[in-house]
């Protein structure tokens, strides 16, 4: 996963930042933030998936 796709990810999901304080402190905008989140939580579906042999984005 791009760093900063993971960067998003920890900061909103697991820090809990909204994405106008992760634009403000990655120097995005939030709509950046917002696709990166949206690419971050679908590359961990993704390995989710492969690692447990079947898909998970068929749900």
């Amino acid at each position: 996963m791009p760093t900063g796709y993971r960067t998003v990810l920890v900061l909103h999901d697991v820090e809990g930042y909204r994405h106008e304080e992760i634009a403000d402190l990655l120097g995005v905008s939030v709509g950046t933030s917002k696709s990166q989140l949206f690419h971050a939580r679908r590359a961990v579906r993704t390995q989710l998936g492969a690692s447990m042999g079947k898909g998970l984005t068929d749900a």
